[in-house]
């Protein structure tokens, strides 16, 4: 009788997920990813005990569900990110600390919890053809140096329209809810247009605005107008993005204006079985000791990501481009940087490539000698930095790709080099 109780109970349950299934067509994929790191003298400052240093292993899982009902897609994506080694008899996702240094985030990702990183709704509405998406997202402008939201996503609604060969869109996206029905909130309006010229060229203009209300005595408004670029000259695959600044910050006894300007050219040139790239960038920067109140630092929005160099910029707080107290910043893109960087990419086998880079760094807008220490000489120069890349498949959804890096300041960031190796072994399904 207990066996014919449980075969009707399986019976009942196969049928009910029947059924929801039915509804609507359901996939699951993920990925479980194992990141060893070892990052030596971050702080620019040899041997100084445990400053600068990061030796760890940890360990990151996402799983994302795509459901499809008719013309109506959604996604939902559970990650807890990378998550400390270390904890006897313990579970994942516990609340270790995963990248507290990023002070420019919420708590979100900080800690190491299962979160939404993605949950979305698409549709299309009836009758006219405009697309609407809504929900936690992962959005990124133009070619990403503006703003980038591509690693924690953000909340934003994103409402498309596609006539041939171009789409416009209307973008609003929360940095951050103060007081619920106050106007204190951080939010951004974006109107895109992207137009493919033909299979092989695109461009594209976004027009943002920004308003920061969540200081009343000084409120923030900046506008952004950025043009993109992606297309091939002959062999040469290029990839550009020009943006321009302006606003004000409004509420105070000086109204200091935004006048902020950058320009990223990136290129590749394939040579089989080598891949020659190049990139070409300049952010602007605030003189030093200017009398000035203008901000012509070029600010953004970029997420935590590496965005060009393994070391400066990724893992090396940049006295480039600091914050209202002076503080050096981290993932702040080309603010007061001009970059050079050239590499190649040698597909040794099938399964295996090797690839190294190298990066002159020079500030737009002189900075103070770090090594002089004398408050009235200033330096151009940030260093230099060399990056090695393996990537190794190990099979179709398996890979193990290692990073190694030396950074060797200029008297503009410090006294002594700094070195990292990172290899991330990934397993998606």
């Amino acid at each position: 009788m207990k066996k014919f109780v449980v075969l009707l109970v399986v019976v009942a349950m196969t049928c009910i997920s029947g059924m929801a299934f039915a509804a609507a067509e359901i996939s699951v994929s993920g990925e479980m990813a194992i990141r060893s790191r070892d990052f030596t003298d971050l702080d620019l400052t040899k041997d100084n005990g445990a400053a600068g240093k990061t030796r760890d292993t940890q360990q990151r899982v996402r799983l994302d569900v795509n459901a499809k009902a008719g013309d109506v897609k959604g996604k939902i994506s559970i990650w807890n990110d990378f998550d400390t080694w270390g904890r006897f008899e313990d579970m994942q996702a516990n609340g270790q600390t995963v990248d507290a240094a990023y002070a420019g985030h919420s708590a979100i990702g900080q800690f190491g919890f299962l979160r939404l990183r993605e949950a979305w709704i698409n549709f299309n509405l009836p009758v006219i053809p405009v697309n609407v998406t809504g929900g936690h997202q992962l959005l990124s402008l133009g070619q990403g140096w503006f703003f980038r939201s591509m690693h924690y996503g953000s909340d934003a609604w994103v409402v498309a329209n596609q006539t041939g060969n171009n789409t416009a869109a209307l973008v609003n996206v929360k940095f951050a809810e103060g007081t619920p029905g106050a106007s204190d909130d951080t939010d951004a309006y974006v109107l895109l247009d992207v137009f493919k010229i033909n299979d092989n060229n695109t461009v594209g203009i976004d027009i943002t605005d920004l308003k920061d209300r969540s200081d009343k005595t000084a409120v923030v408004d900046l506008q952004n107008i950025g043009l993109n670029y992606t297309g091939k000259l002959g062999p040469v695959a290029l990839k550009a993005e020009v943006d321009m600044q302006m606003g004000k910050v409004s509420g105070g006894a000086v109204e200091p204006k935004f006048k902020g300007n950058e320009i990223v050219v990136q290129g590749n040139i394939p040579l089989d079985p080598v891949t020659i790239d190049f990139t070409v960038a300049r952010g602007s920067g605030d003189k030093f000791n200017s009398t000035s109140n203008d901000i012509k630092s070029f600010q953004n929005a970029l997420d935590i990501d590496p965005h060009y160099t393994f070391l400066y910029e990724y893992k090396i707080a940049s006295f480039a481009c600091t914050d209202a107290a002076g503080a050096a910043q981290a993932h702040k893109g080309f603010c007061n940087t001009t970059a050079l960087g050239a590499g190649a990419t040698f597909a040794a086998t099938k399964n295996l490539s090797l690839g190294a880079s190298i990066w002159m760094l020079q500030s737009s807008e002189k900075v103070a000698n770090r090594v002089t220490a004398d408050p009235n000489d200033t330096t151009n120069d940030l260093g230099q930095e060399i990056d090695v890349k393996v990537n190794w498949k190990l099979a179709d959804n398996l890979s193990w790709n290692w990073t190694l890096g030396m950074f060797n300041p200029g008297d503009g960031m410090g006294k002594d080099s700094a070195t990292g190796i990172q290899g991330i072994l990934s397993m998606t399904f």
